[in-house]
C-alpha cells in the first residue's frame, strides 16, 4: 500500500500546484487584444479597451496590462489606458500583458492629425475654372474662413466626408480654381481649426477650361444646369480691335432641348462698371473680314444697350440708335418658356491686362427678383405682348436690365399716348416707340426719357405695325403700371415737357454720360455698314 499512497500524494501535490499557479509562472499562446484606434485629431482623448486572451480566444480574468507610447510628445497614455493626442505625427502604442511570459503584445502606429490638415491635392496641373480636390481633415466649408489658390480667393464646390459616422475624418473638399491664380500656386487654408499653407505647389495655366472661345463658340451642349464661377478672360494684351487673335470676348452656346424656363446669369466682383456687357441671341457669327461679331437677319438679341429684332437695330434718319442703360457687371436674363433651339451667350470684355474672373450660370428656371407678370415672356420682339389698351396694366421689370416689348397694330391714323409709372422710387423708366418696317428697318418714332419713375410718350401714328419698348435706365427691378390712350386723327404740336425726338435723344446721352464713360459697340447686325 505504501507505493500507491506515495503516487497519490505526488498527484495531489501536482494538482494543488496547478490550481495555485501565479501569472509570473504562466507561459503559452496568450496575446493582448485591443480595439484599434482610428486616426486621432489633435487634443482627442480615448480610453482603450484591452484584454488578455488564450489561444482559443477566451479572456483571462483579472489579467493586468501595461500601456506605453513610443513618443509621449505625440501620444500620451495613462496607466488606466486613456490615450491623448498631444502632438501631430505618428507614435507607436504598445499594450503588453504583465507577468505573461512570451504573451504577444498589441502594437499600433497611431496617426495624430492637426484639426486642419491636407494630405494631398489633385490634379497638380489645372486651368481657371477647373475643379481641385483637396484630401485631408477639417475641410468642412463652414469651418473655413478662406480658401486661396495662388493668392486668389477660391469658391467651394462640394464637400464629401470620408465616413459619415466621423465627419472630422479624412474628407474631400472640391473647389474651383480661380483667376488670377499665379502660374505656380500654393494652397492656403484658414479656418476655425487653424491655418496652413500646403507645401506642394500647383501649375496653373493662365486660361480657363473653355479657351479658346474668342472667335469660335464653346459648345456647352444640352444644358440642364451649368455653373462655373471661376472663368476668365485670358491675359493677352489687346491693342487692336481688328486683330482676331485679340478679340476681347468669350462666346458660348447651349442647347435648349425643349421649351422651358431659362435664366442666364453673368456676374463678376472683379470688373468695373464699364468692363463688359452680356448678350444672348439665337444667331451669332464671327466675321473675320472686319474682326467683329454679327447676328443673323432673323435674330433677336437681349443685352445691355443692344436689343435687335429681326437682325435690326433701332434707327433714326438712317443712323443706329442705342438704348441707353446704366452698365454694371451683372446680367440676369430670365426667360419664360424659351423655345427649343441653340442659343448664344456672348460677353465682350474691354479692359486689357490680367485675367478678370467672372461667373456664368445657366439654369432651367425663371430666377427673378419679381415674379413674372401677365405679359411675360416679352423680353424680345418675337414674343412682344399686345399693348394694353386702354390699360392700365400692372407689369414688372423683373431683373437688372430686363426689357419689355409690346406691339400694336394701327389700322388708321391715330394719336397714341402711353404712360408708365414705376412703383420703385429708384427706378427711371424710359419709353421707345418704334415703327416696324421689317424686313427693312425699325424706325424710332418717339422717346420718353425724362428723369424719374413716371414717363410718357405721345405721337401721331400712320397705319402700320409698332413696338413700344419699356426700359429701366438704372436697372432697378420694379413693378410699374402701363396705360395707353388712343384718339383718331393727328395730335396737336408737342409742347412743354414732351420734347422733340432730338431733345429726348440728347437727354438720354446726358443721362448716359452722367452714369459713366461709354464703350464701343461690338455687336452689329449682319450687313450693317461699319462706321
Amino acid at each position: 500500500m505504501k507505493p500507491r499512497l506515495a503516487w497519490a500524494a505526488v498527484a495531489l501535490a501536482s494538482l494543488t500546484a496547478a490550481a495555485c499557479i501565479t501569472p509570473t509562472d504562466r507561459s503559452g499562446d496568450y496575446r493582448v487584444e485591443v480595439t484599434p484606434l482610428p486616426p486621432l485629431l489633435l487634443r482627442d482623448s480615448v480610453r482603450l479597451d484591452a484584454r488578455v486572451v488564450d489561444g482559443a480566444g477566451v479572456e483571462v480574468p483579472k489579467a493586468v496590462v501595461a500601456f506605453a507610447s513610443e513618443d509621449p510628445t505625440v501620444l500620451s497614455v495613462s496607466q488606466e489606458g486613456v490615450v491623448t493626442a498631444v502632438g501631430v505625427g505618428t507614435a507607436i502604442l504598445t499594450v503588453s500583458a504583465v507577468g505573461f511570459a512570451d504573451a504577444s503584445p498589441f502594437t499600433q502606429a497611431v496617426r495624430i492629425r492637426g484639426r486642419l490638415e491636407v494630405d494631398s491635392v489633385l490634379p497638380v496641373n489645372v486651368r481657371f475654372g477647373d475643379t481641385l480636390t483637396i484630401f485631408g481633415v477639417g475641410l468642412e466649408p463652414d469651418s473655413l474662413f478662406s480658401i486661396e489658390i495662388g493668392g486668389a480667393e477660391a469658391t467651394a464646390k462640394s464637400f464629401v466626408p470620408a465616413d459619415s459616422s466621423r465627419p472630422d475624418g479624412e474628407a474631400e473638399l472640391r473647389v474651383w480654381v480661380p483667376p488670377p491664380a499665379e502660374r505656380r500656386s500654393a494652397l492656403t487654408l484658414l479656418g476655425f481649426r487653424g491655418g496652413l499653407i500646403h507645401p506642394d505647389t500647383l501649375n496653373v495655366a493662365q486660361r480657363d477650361l473653355y479657351e479658346p472661345n474668342d472667335t469660335m463658340p464653346w459648345p456647352l451642349g444640352p444644358v440642364v444646369a451649368f455653373r462655373n464661377p471661376a472663368l476668365a478672360f485670358e491675359p493677352r494684351e489687346r491693342n487692336s480691335a481688328t486683330d482676331a487673335d485679340k478679340q476681347p470676348a468669350d462666346w458660348y452656346t447651349f442647347e435648349n432641348t425643349r421649351t422651358q424656363d431659362r435664366t442666364i446669369v453673368f456676374f463678376s466682383q472683379n470688373l468695373g462698371a464699364q468692363a463688359f456687357g452680356v448678350f444672348i441671341t439665337d444667331s451669332l457669327e464671327w466675321w473675320s473680314a472686319e474682326a467683329t461679331f454679327r447676328v443673323g437677319p432673323n435674330a433677336w438679341t437681349i443685352g445691355l444697350e443692344t436689343y435687335l429684332c429681326g437682325g435690326l437695330q433701332f434707327t433714326r434718319m438712317g443712323e443706329p440708335v442705342k438704348i441707353e442703360e446704366v452698365l454694371f457687371p451683372l446680367s440676369i436674363i430670365a426667360l419664360e418658356d424659351l423655345p427649343a433651339g441653340t442659343y448664344h451667350v456672348y460677353a465682350p470684355y474691354f479692359p486689357f491686362g490680367d485675367p478678370a474672373a467672372y461667373e456664368l450660370l445657366i439654369v432651367s428656371e425663371y430666377a427673378s427678383v419679381l415674379q413674372p407678370d401677365a405679359a411675360e415672356e416679352n423680353d424680345y420682339c418675337n414674343v412682344a405682348a399686345p399693348l394694353p389698351l386702354p390699360g392700365p396694366a400692372t407689369l414688372s421689370i423683373d431683373n437688372p436690365h430686363d426689357i419689355d416689348w409690346f406691339r400694336a397694330s394701327v389700322p388708321a391714323q391715330t394719336t397714341i399716348t402711353v404712360t408708365a409709372t414705376a412703383a420703385n422710387d429708384e427706378a427711371d423708366l424710359d419709353l421707345y416707340l418704334v415703327r416696324d418696317f421689317r424686313p427693312d428697318s425699325l424706325v424710332l418714332i418717339a422717346v420718353g426719357s425724362e428723369p424719374g419713375g413716371t414717363e410718357s410718350v405721345s405721337a401721331t401714328l400712320d397705319p402700320g405695325e409698332y413696338f413700344l419698348v419699356v426700359v429701366d435706365f438704372p436697372g432697378v427691378p420694379t413693378q410699374y403700371t402701363l396705360g395707353a390712350g388712343v384718339t383718331p386723327g393727328p395730335v396737336a404740336p408737342v409742347t412743354g415737357t414732351a420734347a422733340s425726338l432730338s431733345d429726348r435723344l440728347q437727354l438720354l446721352r446726358e443721362k448716359r454720360a452722367a452714369s459713366g464713360p461709354g464703350r464701343p459697340d461690338r455687336l452689329r447686325p449682319r450687313g450693317a455698314e461699319r462706321r
